[in-house]
């Protein structure tokens, strides 16, 4: 054996062992130090693979003697190579599990004692009702700005919850994304309220930015996300994560659906709405030629959504057969949800998107009459409104990316006050009958004075992890408030006892 031969061997034992030695240290620093968690996982996730692609190409830069030299190396110190090459084999064979998965993977309660969730008990549509106030019924947010507990799933890749948690009883439900250089995918969660602990989670093919509905002990929810293909709505068993039905789209599944009489009503991005029979997953009626990601929603038989990209409309259709009742166009893409109150739906407008303002930003909300799409009255605004209408009492509340938080009456479209939070908002309020809360894309989670838009309190979640953004909308429930975060994080704020 020559001299290079012996150096080139050192330098394989040597990438091989500090390549170990990386991994086996990052594990423990990540239990040791949480601040660190996010980037230590993200890395983590990322490494081997990274370490592979410098192995492929150390190899690649060799010449045809030194292939030799390598194979005699490899044959007079057998035991050596052998470690090596099972070294390669386990890792390859964890790559390909990793890349052929079911993509199903339920994970069992950690907690044995709760209690099944009721299946009188609903959240069946995107902020719990029609209204969009993203709160169950007579329940009160918290008071202050205390954190209960952060969620993070340290077995899984970068995570992001952009998705919208969902409270029914004592369980919260959220999709989740994540990704690496080599797939990207998406999980289902159900945790315990009270303690974050993971009751189950299910694995989805793709990452998911829908938020799930939760309708006779069944949760459904979207995959994909824009330049997704083949995606499809699932539904699961609410208390087991069990996938019930999976009903396949040409594109992907943004749209929260909206659960009305036994039927799922949903986008699906540029292959249009759907309407399913919620018991089974088969299809009632498709309405094509449209591109629609908001949620949809339905009152008294009707189905209103609107269009995002082509020509921006709203639309009334017959939820039985989808067959047109008005169609109304509009100056600018209708990307916040509906809301409804009396004989007005109201929908946010505005150029950009959920990470970046349009060129030319501008937005604002229109107010319809039901019955016949006229409109009633418009409001302007500097940038696009992404963030669903709520609505509670008289007034209408909105987010909107030029840095305002808004209240509208709800008749006439007067202001009656605007907050200024100087970051853009496109998470969705949750509003009670005293506060508002939602979160703003510089990772801040913000309580106002429902009557007058002053600030209550705000938390900073970048004091658990940096570079935080919000674009999840707050649940709240019993003195709680719940929201995720694009930094793998899922956050419970709110008081110690119950505020009902």
């Amino acid at each position: 054996m020559n001299l290079t031969g012996k150096t080139l061997m050192k330098k394989v034992l040597m990438f091989t062992a500090l390549s170990i030695m990386l991994v086996s240290l990052a594990v423990p620093a990540q239990a040791v130090i949480p601040a660190l968690v996010g980037p230590l996982a993200a890395l983590i996730s990322v490494l081997p693979q990274i370490l592979a692609f410098v192995g492929i190409g150390m190899l690649a830069m060799l010449k045809p003697g030194t292939y030799r030299a390598l194979l005699t190396i490899a044959w007079q110190h057998k035991i050596i190579t052998t470690i090596i090459l099972l070294s390669v084999t386990i890792s390859s064979g964890f790559f390909i599990y990793q890349a052929v998965s079911p993509n199903v993977n339920i994970i069992a309660t950690t907690s044995k004692d709760l209690q099944l969730s009721s299946i009188s008990q609903s959240w069946a549509t995107f902020r719990g009702g029609i209204h969009r106030t993203g709160h169950q019924a007579n329940h009160l947010g918290p008071t202050d700005a205390n954190l209960l507990w952060a969620f993070i799933d340290r077995e899984a890749a970068v995570m992001d919850f952009s998705s919208s948690p969902a409270v029914v009883g004592n369980r919260l439900y959220i999709g989740a994304g994540r990704g690496s250089l080599f797939r990207t995918d998406g999980l289902v969660y159900c945790l315990d309220v009270k303690t974050g602990n993971v009751i189950w989670k299910s694995k989805s093919p793709q990452q998911i930015f829908s938020s799930p509905a939760i309708v006779g002990g069944r949760v459904y929810i979207g995959e994909g996300l824009h330049y997704d293909v083949d995606s499809s709505l699932r539904c699961l068993d609410a208390n087991t994560g069990q996938e019930i039905w999976n009903f396949q789209t040409a594109s992907h599944v943004e749209s929260s659906p909206c659960i009305d009489r036994g039927r799922v009503y949903f986008g699906a991005g540029d292959d249009g709405v759907y309407c399913l029979d919620a018991l089974e997953g088969k299809e009632i009626w498709h309405y094509t030629n449209l591109h629609v990601d908001i949620s949809p929603i339905v009152v008294d038989g009707k189905l209103y959504f609107g269009t995002g990209y082509g020509q921006p409309k709203i639309y009334a259709v017959s939820a039985e057969n989808g067959s047109d009742i008005w169609v109304k166009s509009v100056d600018l893409p209708v990307w916040g949800s509906p809301t409804i109150s009396g004989e007005l739906i109201y929908f946010g407008l505005g150029n950009g998107n959920f990470v970046d303002s349009h060129q030319v930003p501008t937005g604002g909300v229109v107010a319809l009459n039901l019955k016949t799409g006229e409109e009633v009255w418009s409001f302007q605004t500097e940038d696009a409104v992404l963030t669903a209408i709520s609505f509670l009492k008289d007034y209408v509340y909105f987010g909107c990316r030029d840095g305002y938080v808004y209240a509208l009456d709800a008749k006439t479209g007067d202001i009656f006050w605007k907050s200024s939070i100087d970051t853009p908002i496109v998470s969705s309020p949750a509003v009670t009958k005293d506060s508002i809360y939602f979160g703003g894309t510089n990772g801040v989670i913000y309580c106002l004075e429902a009557e007058t838009g002053d600030m209550n309190w705000w938390y900073n979640t970048n004091d658990i992890s940096s570079e935080i953004k919000i674009y999840s909308s707050p649940a709240v429930a019993n003195g709680k408030l719940y929201i995720g975060s694009s930094n793998r994080y899922l956050f419970c704020l709110g008081d110690t006892t119950p505020t009902n």
